[in-house]
């Protein structure tokens, strides 16, 4: 994981923030106390930083000099001083960092914890600048760099959509009035709703000064997040786009909970259905068959009865993680409820898929679940089916007819 680089000269200062950083954050944070520090420690370290915290007035540097460096090698800052000055300010503006902030004991803390956890997860995203002027598109690029983001560029409505289909990492796209072509940014934003929707997609439309207020509004009907006028101030920017991706990580985040079942952290039926629509699709376009197979715990009831229901949460949990160990990343591994589980795979023959699962009711068998003295002996039953229905509700059903089979035969086997 990438570190904060904190560059204090103040003993008592740099002690309280880091104190501060680490109530915050859980990435390791780095300190240099003046110049020479600075100018060895980015010699050797300067690819670990994803963020630096920087005191203007910094020992062993004219006025500034640290910035200029920071800078030098593209290191999103944070630059503070003792007291405001607005004079400071416009320098630092005019220099991009990302921002300027006071000294004092947890000033602007939520902002500041805010700001420097979005660099951070910027590094695994872009932005999409779209404007007719080359220019300003690589002043803006500039200006998101510094914010950690790392920007693609185009001046057409074609080319954007060509883009935002061949980079899944774009997240927040930021759409001039007037573009190249023969629609205007306006019409851009509502094809690119046709594609991708506001829950995985943020869009910021810019005005130029004096035009129509009515213009801002119509990126808003046509789907936009957001909107701000040309020239803008940067933290303004900063500001806008950081509210979209938050907004977009909460969305994904309560849509990834939607997903997974809270014990086993395995997929759940939700996740199921959804995920097997496109592995069906994809095997009847190629007319290849898909495995299911549904698996049960072998008298789970007795062992919650017995042993109660936290040690039978506990033997859930570790069957989660055999199934997690005994598969492909791309292999579909869901909790189906209760002591029942299903695993859907493609591109297996039958005898293939056979080996598979009858290798893992060896492993199981031999995985016992062993804690405080307790030792329980576990195996399971699994049904499984092999070919292509329509949707995954008839190959359950069918692979659900084989468990059963397995279980009157007496349990612990693999019925096909």
């Amino acid at each position: 994981m990438k570190k904060i680089l904190l560059i204090e000269d103040n003993p008592q200062l740099l002690k309280n923030k880091i104190e501060e950083l680490r109530t915050n954050f859980t990435h390791s944070i780095d300190t240099v106390e003046n110049f020479a520090q600075l100018q060895d420690y980015l010699t050797k370290n300067k690819e670990n930083v994803f963020i630096a915290l920087l005191d203007y007035f910094l020992e062993g540097a004219m006025e500034g000099q640290g910035v200029d460096l920071l800078l030098e090698h593209n290191i999103p800052t944070i630059v503070y001083t003792q007291e405001y000055s607005t004079e400071i300010r416009e320098i630092l503006l005019d220099k991009c960092v990302l921002e300027y902030l006071i000294k004092k004991p947890n000033s602007d803390l939520l902002y500041s914890t805010r700001l420097i956890e979005r660099v951070y997860k910027n590094n695994f995203i872009k932005a999409l600048i779209v404007d007719g002027s080359e220019s300003f598109r690589n002043k803006l690029a500039g200006n998101l760099q510094q914010f950690g983001l790392e920007s693609l560029q185009s001046s057409d409505a074609k080319t954007t959509l060509e883009l935002l289909k061949t980079h899944s990492d774009i997240q927040v796209v930021l759409i001039d009035l007037d573009i190249s072509g023969d629609i205007q940014g306006v019409e851009l934003v509502e094809d690119i709703r046709e594609h991708f929707p506001s829950t995985m997609l943020g869009v910021l439309g810019m005005t130029p000064h004096g035009y129509n207020s009515q213009l801002s509004i119509e990126f808003l009907k046509k789907g936009a997040n957001d909107f701000i006028t040309k020239p803008f101030v940067k933290e303004q920017l900063n500001l806008r786009i950081m509210q979209v991706l938050e907004m977009l990580d909460t969305i994904q985040e309560k849509s990834i909970e939607a997903t997974i079942d809270p014990l086993t952290q395995l997929k759940n039926r939700r996740a199921l259905e959804v995920e097997s629509k496109v592995m069906i699709q994809s095997a009847l376009i190629e007319n290849s068959p898909l495995s299911v197979a549904m698996i049960d715990i072998d008298n789970f009831k007795v062992v919650n009865d017995t042993f109660g229901h936290d040690v039978g949460d506990d033997v859930l949990k570790l069957i989660s993680k055999v199934l997690k160990s005994n598969f492909r990343k791309k292999d579909l591994i869901v909790r189906n409820g209760g002591e029942e589980f299903c695993v859907v795979l493609d591109d297996l023959t039958l005898e293939k898929s056979i080996d598979i699962f009858e290798k893992l009711i060896k492993k199981i068998e031999s995985t016992p679940y062993e804690k405080d003295g307790v030792v329980i002996n576990i195996t399971v039953s699994i049904g499984l089916f092999h070919g292509i229905k329509n949707d995954i509700k008839s190959m359950l059903s069918l692979a659900d007819k084989n468990l059963y089979v397995a279980k009157e035969n007496g349990r612990n086997k693999l019925v096909s």
